[in-house]
Order: structure tokens, then C-alpha cells, then sequence
């Protein structure tokens, strides 16, 4: 997906939470609608005014400390950071389930700190993803880390109460924009697969969940799809549904690429031939189908 800076427009969160709060596939996908302003910002996003007062010190002061002022901006941006490291750590233990993230959740689970619209608060934490280094939407390579949050990170016990917080680090949070909004994930703790499934099924497009994960499987590991991976999580769907999604997809132009082979068992896989050939498909199908459970 393209890192577009989408402000606004947050999709509801019941496009998620529907089946399995969700309820675990890229694809291009249009803005979110619009009708999720941003308010009156209690904290700027960037920091670099609440920066530029907590830095400096009072020079009038005999004793050199921090104005009334500053110390107030500090605990005013320190509000927000720690209501914003919960709501990151909420998407994170959501991804661990299977979950992908609305920022409506964050409305709905009251993380803004108080005296500060949960509306404008779930603005501003996607705009704080947006512009900071965050994961790109695409298959995992090796090992990632996922950043420590407050909570695991012994270092702010050091801290005075008066001292500025570090900014949360949001490497590894995913951001999918749909149609109907925006969705999150924390690319070490979900794979991209399931988050696209995910992601499509959220979207209400069974078709395209369906062409997605067989084009992603061709192309990415790479290897066919067996017809019974539908069947489970977080798909769900029934073998007369998964037959009549090819049925469809091959009566469409957009998605002439979709195949099918059979294993010596006569399981049926679902490839793309723009990725594997019909001989690759097929062989590849036997393996994952039949001859590894022979070969342990």
C-alpha cells in the first residue's frame, strides 16, 4: 500500500471486530471516506514546540529551572505519549491474537488522556505513525524486533516526574489503508498473508481476499493454495463458497491468472500462472500435499 498521509477518515471499527474482532492478505486500495477531523490538537504532533519549551531552561531563574510553563507543556506531552505507548501496545497484543487494529478503537477504549477529545487523540496517533519510520506493508524477511514500550523498559524509572518522556518508536506497525478506513498491525507479530485476509474480509471483498492470498502465495514463498485453507481461521469459509469464488474468478478478465491443479490425492490447490507455471504448480502441490507428510 502506499504510505498516502491519510488524517482522516478512520474506519469503524466493527469493519474489524465482526469476525473475531475481525476479524488474519497487498492490494491497492482507495482513500478511506472522510468525516474524522482532527479537532483541537491538545499536544503537537511533531513535538518540536513542546520541544523547544521543555529544552530550554528558564534563564531568569536563579536556580535555572524550568519555568511553570514548561514543566506543564512537559506533563502535557508526557500525557500523550503514555496514552499513545497503550494504545501501541494494544495493537500489538492484538496482532499476537489474529486482530487487526482500527484507530476507532482507540476512541472506543478511551486511551486519550484526560481533557483530550478521543477523537482528536486517534487522529493524532495515526498522523504520529504516518510521520515517523513505521513498517512497510510488505512480506516479512528475517527476524524483526518489536519495540519496547514503557512498561518493559526500566530506564524511565529514572526519570523525575518533570522529565520529558522518550518518543515511542512504531517500527514495526503496518498501516492498510481500505476503502472504508485505516487498519493496523505489528509486522513482526502478524504475518502479511493473514493481515491481508484480514484486511479484505474487513472490507466486506470475499473475491479479492480470495485472489490476494492465492497471487501472494504464488509469488512470495512461492507455492499453491490448498482449497481446504479456506475452510479455516480467519476465512471460515464453506467448500460450496470457496468453488464458487473461482468459479467467479475465472469469468473475470481482471482475473484470468488464477488456476487450478490437483494433487495425487485429488486435493485442489489454487495458484497464479503469472508466478508458477502449471508443472511448478502441480509439483509443488504434490510436496506440500502429500510427499512431506512421507518425509518428515
Amino acid at each position: 500500500m502506499g504510505n498516502t498521509n491519510m488524517r482522516e477518515g478512520i474506519a469503524s471499527e466493527p469493519g474489524v471486530d465482526s469476525a473475531s474482532e475481525v476479524g488474519s492478505p497487498s492490494v491497492d486500495s482507495a482513500s478511506p471516506a472522510s468525516g474524522f477531523g482532527h479537532g483541537a490538537r491538545a499536544v503537537p504532533l511533531d513535538a518540536s514546540s513542546a520541544a523547544s519549551l521543555v529544552s530550554e531552561t528558564d534563564s531568569s531563574n536563579p536556580e535555572n529551572t524550568l519555568s511553570s510553563e514548561r514543566i506543564a507543556a512537559i506533563h502535557e506531552r508526557n500525557d500523550w505519549l503514555i496514552a499513545a505507548d497503550q494504545a501501541l501496545a494494544d495493537v500489538r497484543r492484538r496482532s499476537y491474537e489474529g486482530k487487526l487494529t482500527t484507530p476507532d478503537r482507540w476512541v472506543k477504549r478511551a486511551f486519550a488522556p484526560s481533557g483530550v477529545d478521543g477523537r482528536a487523540f486517534a487522529s493524532d496517533l495515526l498522523a504520529y505513525i504516518e510521520d515517523r519510520p513505521h513498517a512497510e506493508d510488505t512480506p516479512a524477511r528475517g527476524k524483526q524486533d518489536v519495540p519496547l514500550g514503557y512498561d518493559d523498559r526500566p530506564d524511565l524509572d529514572e526519570l523525575d516526574l518533570d522529565d520529558p518522556l522518550p518518543e515511542p518508536e512504531v517500527t514495526d506497525i503496518v498501516l492498510l489503508y481500505g476503502k472504508s478506513g485505516v487498519y493496523a498491525y505489528s509486522k513482526p507479530l502478524m504475518s502479511h498473508s493473514f493481515a491481508h485476509a484480514l484486511f479484505n474480509t474487513a472490507e466486506g471483498d470475499e473475491l479479492a481476499t480470495f485472489v490476494d492470498v492465492v497471487r501472494t502465495e504464488s509469488k512470495v514463498y512461492p507455492r499453491p493454495v490448498a482449497a481446504a485453507n479456506f475452510l479455516n481461521q480467519p476465512y471460515l469459509w464453506s467448500a460450496e463458497k470457496v468453488s464458487s469464488l473461482f468459479e467467479r474468478a475465472i469469468n473475470d478478465e481482471a482475473y484470468a491468472d488464477i488456476e487450478t491443479t490437483q494433487t495425487s490425492l485429488n486435493d485442489t490447490y489454487f495458484y497464479s500462472t503469472t508466478f508458477l507455471s502449471p508443472a511448478q504448480a502441480k509439483a509443488l502441490a504434490e510436496w506440500h500435499g502429500v510427499e512431506r507428510f512421507r518425509n518428515p
